[in-house]
């Protein structure tokens, strides 16, 4: 078996794109590999970034292909010989195809005919033959959107390439590309051991690299990264806040980390911690420091590349480029508050917020409505309502958010706060984004909790009424992480809103010519109900269990989520494939009825006892049943239901639904219309698979 390793030796490499780099090679040669049908051990494989190398290692992989046999096909028999059976110039040709005499064809009978064959051995190619040309092809096929070139020369990639390494085991493979022929040879770390050395083999290549001040291994470098940050934190009684897409873009800069405690003025501390973090993760890599009770202390980490014998003084590096960031930061905190926050709506009417649907100070209007619309069915404040609509979207024009974007609604909260505004009110602008991912907290209060479902669902429904709704993987104004916000909003607040009521009325209030908003409705009822499925199916939730509430469209996510766990409970119910089954058979004899079926049972029209006790079983639940299901008590009505499978399925056994005579056959029907509306007041039982 033969180990294979492959570098390549580049200039500083784009950090937020050097995984995605070095994995596309790996993953293009390995491509190849499969179609060659050439085995190697993918569980020690691997590859492997730093800030100026991209590389793989192939373990234990095949020396060869294997050698196979091929059937070649060629012309009909009836085609390939005369009347006399002498070859035909068809047979004669395919022969010298494949390097035979005609004696030497073989016959294949098929459905279709007789056909000339002849096999043949075709020899596997050697992997190291084969290799080379994998790795161009990888390597052609990387995601390098501006590729560049270096001195003179016609080809490009995405930083220029210096060295080139290709081994099995402990020979060099020959190979040329960017100039550059491949060999056995390294380079460590630029400062502390600048010289080439040699890899002996693709078993040395990680601990030979670290010899020489390169920890090639990225997942074994932000580790490293992460512990040492932790740890020099714990120096100044600190906790360092290790962002993991900091981490990943920290550990794609530095190939030697040493990690380091900068400080800066305390000062600094007047201004919102985020501005304060954002300007420290983004702009410098360097990682936020808080005490105990989660306050930001004058302190940062940040990762030196080499070891320093003069540590102070790359400290002070450090700390001299923080500085006029945060200076940058304090002056926007200060400048944005010489004008109240509502002051600036005006420059919203300048923002496009959509072409078909107008700027964002229109949205904002549209969000004021829905603002009203739910603030007087919850019994919120009005006036806050009306004031948060106006200010929400108002730091979009400040300093602070045009330098740091990542801090909108944020820095909204904390202007707002800041010139007297309610609390509940700045605490709904700062948190009108939420939740941001998987995983992140709802918004704290009611206000801000409508205030983020009214903006997400404004969105929602304006984009998909302008026609833009996601397609694939494009996705460019964010509804699938809308409507999830919705849903969860909905799903943990409590909050008694209508969801379709609520559509309705957002597709209402748009002013688009000649908008379908039926189809509209339709179609953002579809897509948040397609999320909420998928959501239910990842928490291992039972397929037909979904579809069997889902199905009834409840209107009330949060009670939504009380009748899914209670169905779920129900079908594990010993009643539950009977009345599952009765609940089919019910549905498929209404369906099948085409006459107009009374609304209550007449109890002189029935004729039988099993269709008597049934209704008498039926009224004896039915209005402890129907106040459980008001007072969403799911499992308790489901315990009810269970009781109606015996006088069900005695129902069945001995009674005709469909009689003869009119008026008993419309009574039978009507006492099982009443049975449907039972077993159909929680979840459609009949789609329960049990």
């Amino acid at each position: 078996m033969s180990h294979i390793l492959f570098e390549l030796g580049t200039e500083e490499l784009p950090p937020k794109s050097l995984n995605t780099l070095a994995k596309s090679l790996y993953n293009g040669v390995v491509s190849d590999l499969n179609k060659a049908e050439i085995n190697f051990d993918k569980e020690n494989s691997r590859w492997f970034a730093s800030p100026r190398k991209l590389a793989f290692i192939l373990s234990n992989i095949d020396e060869k292909q294997a050698d196979k046999t091929i059937q070649r096909k060629g012309p009909a028999v009836i085609a390939a010989y005369d009347d006399q059976g002498n070859p035909k110039p068809a047979a004669l040709g395919f022969a010298k195809s494949v390097g035979a005499d005609v004696s030497d064809l073989e016959t294949l009978k098929t459905d279709k005919g007789e056909w000339l064959v002849f096999d043949i051995e075709e020899k596997g190619k050697r992997t190291c033959d084969l290799i080379t040309d994998f790795i161009s092809n990888s390597i052609k096929k990387m995601p390098i959107p501006k590729p560049m070139r270096w001195g003179n020369n016609d080809f490009a990639f995405i930083r220029p390439v210096h060295s080139m390494i290709l081994l099995n085991n402990k020979d060099v493979i020959p190979f040329e590309m960017f100039g550059v022929t491949a060999s056995n040879q390294s380079r460590g770390h630029r400062f502390h051991s600048p010289e080439f050395i040699t890899i002996e083999s693709a078993d040395t290549y990680v601990s030979q690299l670290l010899e020489v001040k390169i920890e090639v291994d990225q997942v074994t470098r932000k580790e490293n990264i992460r512990k040492q940050v932790l740890k020099v934190a714990k120096t100044i009684n600190g906790n360092a806040q290790t962002d993991d897409n900091l981490l990943e873009e920290v550990t794609a800069i530095v190939e030697h980390p040493i990690a380091l405690v900068g400080s800066f003025d305390d000062d600094f501390l007047q201004v919102p911690s985020e501005a304060l973090v954002s300007s420290m993760q983004k702009h410098q890599k360097y990682f936020p420091v808080f005490d105990e009770n989660n306050k930001l202390m004058p302190f940062f980490i940040a990762l030196a590349n080499i070891e320093s014998k003069d540590v102070g003084q790359v400290i002070k590096g450090f700390e001299k480029v923080i500085r006029p960031r945060l200076a940058d930061a304090r002056f926007f905190w200060e400048q944005d508050q010489k004008q109240p926050l509502d002051t600036k709506f005006h420059m919203l009417e300048k923002m496009t917020f959509e072409k078909q649907l107008g700027t964002i100070a229109d949205k904002c209007n549209r969000i004021k409505e829905i603002m009203f619309h739910l603030a007087i069915h919850l019994d919120l404040d009005i006036l806050h309502a009306e004031r948060v609509s106006i200010l929400l979207k108002c730091d979009l024009v400040t300093d602070m958010v045009d330098e740091f974007p990542d801090l909108q609604g944020i820095m909204g909260g904390y202007y707002a706060k800041a010139q007297g505004e309610d609390d509940d009110v700045a605490q709904a602008i700062s948190q009108q984004y939420k939740p941001t991912y998987s995983g992140d907290d709802i918004p704290s209060g009611p206000l801000a909790q409508v205030l983020s479902i009214a903006d997400k669902i404004d969105t929602l429904c304006g984009i998909f009424a302008v026609g833009k709704k996601p397609t694939g993987n494009k996705d460019p104004f964010a509804l699938r992480r809308a409507s999830l916000g919705i849903i969860k909003i909905l799903q943990e607040s409590k909050l008694d809103i209508n969801l379709y009521e609520l559509i309705e009325f957002c597709v209402n209030q748009l002013e688009i010519k000649n908008l379908d908003k039926k189809q509209v409705r339709i179609e953002v009822e579809e897509f948040i109900n397609q999320r909420l499925k998928h959501n239910y199916l990842e928490q291992e939730i039972s397929h037909d269990v979904v579809e069997a509430v889902l199905d009834l469209k409840p209107s009330n996510l949060s009670d939504c989520n009380e009748r899914i766990l209670a169905c779920s409970q129900f079908k594990l119910d010993s009643a539950a494939p009977a009345l599952a089954a009765a609940n089919k058979r019910i549905t498929n004899i209404l369906k099948k009825s085409t006459e107009s079926i009374p609304d209550k049972v007449i109890l002189r029209l029935l004729i039988e006892n099993q269709e008597k006790n049934l209704l008498g079983a039926i009224e004896s639940i039915k209005r402890r049943f129907n106040q459980e299901v008001k007072d969403q008590q799911y499992n308790d009505a489901f315990k009810h239901l269970t009781s109606l499978a015996e006088p069900v399925d005695s129902f069945f056994e001995n009674v005709m639904v469909n009689s003869d005579d009119e008026a008993t056959r419309l009574n039978r029907l009507a006492l099982l219309k009443e049975l449907n509306t039972l077993f159909k007041a929680i979840a459609d039982i009949s789609k329960l698979e049990i």
